[in-house]
């Protein structure tokens, strides 16, 4: 017999995770601004969806530290305290170099076509200027270079940390100027992954992280 009150539960748990996945997503990118009050009624009609999976994905993302909650029940989008962001950028420091090893030890010829790809995307965006479709596009690459590691607790957790700091983002959409001048590439990165060298693939995320944080740095902290 099929029980409906499941049913109706794991469809709505279901619905909160695509909601979920939407928010991280708007924060990893710097679509929220820091101290952004977020509707949850807002969000639904924006979703097309009810209001109580929105909630329970805001309330969720509460729980992970990447949103607060006002006694008024509002929802805000956090500051992100250049302490904070040093705490961050320094856990992140440790953990992608280690997905990164364990992906360059599982890499094939499929996965490296892959990442070429999602790398051609991102630069042609920035060769466009379009600062919101690259900073879409170096999400999307450099979370299926992290789910190459096989490893989902580790890529978890530097999601996690993206979420964090991702409001902070939010100032490269309007300060960043000339994207098209950045030297930022992942040409390195793939050299290294193609070598199958661990080292030299985790010496090229280091100063990924490294040249990124300068930028938001002198944009965001300045």
């Amino acid at each position: 017999m099929l029980d409906l009150d499941n049913l109706e539960k794991a469809q709505r748990v279901s619905l909160t995770m695509q909601v979920e996945i939407s928010l991280k997503g708007a924060l990893i990118t710097g679509s929220l601004k820091p101290g952004a009050r977020l509707i949850t009624k807002e969000i639904a009609d924006k979703l097309g969806t009810s209001i109580t999976p929105v909630r329970e994905a805001l309330l969720r993302l509460v729980s992970a530290g990447a949103l607060h909650a006002t006694p008024a029940q509002a929802f805000l989008v956090p500051e992100v305290t250049l302490e904070r962001y040093n705490e961050i950028n320094a856990i992140r420091k440790q953990l992608e170099p280690m997905a990164v090893a364990a992906a360059c030890e599982r890499m094939s010829d499929a996965k490296l076509a892959a990442l070429r790809e999602l790398s051609d995307l991102f630069h042609q965006a920035m060769r466009n200027g379009n600062v919101q479709q690259a900073l879409n596009a170096n999400r999307i690459f450099r979370f299926t270079l992290y789910q190459y590691a096989d490893m989902p607790t580790l890529s978890a957790l530097i999601e996690q940390l993206w979420v964090r700091i991702g409001p902070c983002i939010n100032y490269l959409h309007e300060g960043l100027n000339d994207i098209t001048a950045s030297p930022y590439h992942y040409a390195e990165l793939l050299s290294a992954l193609e070598r199958r060298d661990v080292e030299a693939s985790q010496e090229a995320i280091d100063t990924l992280i490294d040249e990124a944080n300068v930028l938001l740095q002198r944009q965001y902290f300045s």
